[in-house]
């Protein structure tokens, strides 16, 4: 396949194979597969989506590569990410990798959370995300150094947004609960109110100040959320008897919800449908969740430790896939490209027809915002950014797709390809 170059935006690309659900209904099937499309750009925006056609000359020639919509990256902690290498938990567990953490924060300086951020932002970039949400832990009632030092992180082509997590204890007192979201309210656009909400500082009387503070100062919500297999973690269960007899202007992400895995499934079921009704989206983090819980030094984990991912989409509820921790105390792996994701998700929760239906997890914007979305992605007046996986077949995807081609508004801004495989005979 011959590339494009970057010093031009294109006219379109020709003979691309976009997953189902991406594309419009009565689309043509060709042995069991849509047909591939071709895409027409004008004025780095889509100006057509039709399917391919011969003789497309002015158009680039994809020969049939699998393409996405630009990536979203849902959950993650810039200002966590890349301290592994100073700061390893003694012990497995999520209550240990926050102790960790809590002792790195020496290092903590503006260069530091830059440089660190930085190098995230543009990882997640060369792997073709275009929204980033990142987690900011809080210390006090007052925006924490990080908070305004990254504020000033940009990265082209990326949408940065960032969540306030604060414990949820400081939202006790009511005045505290307000002076918080008022800060985050005041910080600007993309920028949302958190909370983590566990077992072990579980409080309603604060979690209804939370609640009622973001609707004051009318914020979004991203919350850490019955992170833990306990069965009778409150979070989730809680939030769904609020929404249900309370109005919430704003939207709402939940993060983690492993919990809902140990309870009953008539429990679980319940919590769902009202969480789909309020059009809550549950966004799970497979990688740190296997990693973190059920976790005991030299035993092998007996529980997968995600949230009931299936159940949430039969429920109706929006769902995504984020990396959560990158390269820290509470993933020492961890990777900014959402494939990676995606294919952890796809053995830990037996996910099929991945490339068809399921990168929809990865791709989701407006399961991420709440926000209406005029059409699909990559529709007629759409930006024109995309990643193509020249090499790939949808049936082994996102296995060995690493190589892509990323574009922002029909022009090519990353490539990745593999070395050429030599052959060593002896």
């Amino acid at each position: 396949m011959n590339f494009p170059t970057p010093a031009s935006p294109l006219k379109g690309i020709a003979n691309v194979r976009l997953p189902a659900w991406l594309l419009p209904a009565g689309w043509p099937v060709h042995k069991g597969e849509p047909v591939t499309a071709d895409l027409r750009f004008d004025a780095g925006k889509i100006a057509s989506v039709m399917p391919c056609q011969p003789e497309q000359d002015d158009l680039w020639d994809a020969h049939g590569a699998l393409a996405l919509p630009g990536l979203t990256e849902p959950h993650a902690h810039l200002d966590k990410t890349f301290t592994i290498g100073r700061s390893r938990p003694s012990k497995p567990g999520l209550l240990a990798a926050i102790e960790t953490m809590h002792q790195d924060r020496q290092h903590w300086t503006p260069a530091d959370l830059h440089q660190r951020a930085r190098r995230g932002m543009a990882w997640a970039a060369a792997n073709g995300v275009t929204r980033l949400r990142t987690h900011i832990d809080w210390f006090d009632d007052t925006p924490p150094l990080a908070w305004t030092a990254l504020a000033t992180i940009t990265q082209p082509g990326v949408t940065l947004e960032r969540v306030a997590l604060a414990p949820l204890s400081f939202f006790a007192d009511a005045d505290v609960a307000d002076r918080i979201a008022r800060a985050v309210a005041l910080s600007g656009n993309h920028y949302l109110l958190g909370g983590f909400i566990h077992s072990s500082n579980w409080d309603p009387t604060a979690m209804t100040h939370l609640m009622r503070s973001a609707s004051r100062w009318q914020l979004n919500l991203d919350l850490h959320i019955d992170e833990e297999l306990s069965p009778v973690a409150h979070g989730l269960s809680w939030l769904a008897h609020y929404l249900s007899e309370n109005p919430f202007s704003g939207h709402i992400c939940c993060s983690h919800g492993c919990a809902l895995a140990s309870g009953s499934e008539q429990q679980a079921q319940e919590v769902l449908s009202v969480l789909a009704a309020q059009r809550v989206t549950l966004i799970a983090l497979p990688m740190t969740n296997l990693l973190l819980q059920d976790a005991v030094t030299h035993r092998t984990p007996r529980q997968r430790g995600i949230t009931l991912l299936k159940e949430a989409q039969t429920a109706g509820i929006p769902v995504l896939l984020g990396c959560d921790n990158v390269q820290d105390a509470f993933c020492p792996a961890g990777s900014y490209d959402p494939l990676d994701t995606l294919a952890c998700a796809l053995f830990a929760l037996q996910l099929d027809n991945v490339f068809d239906q399921q990168s929809r997890l990865i791709c989701d914007v407006a399961a991420l915002t709440g926000e209406a979305q005029p059409g699909l992605p990559l529709a007629s007046g759409s930006e024109a950014s995309l990643v193509l996986f020249p090499g790939s077949d949808s049936l082994t995807w996102p296995l060995n797709s690493a190589a892509r081609l990323v574009f922002h508004h029909g022009r090519l801004t990353h490539q990745r390809t593999w070395n050429q495989e030599l052959s060593h005979e002896s």
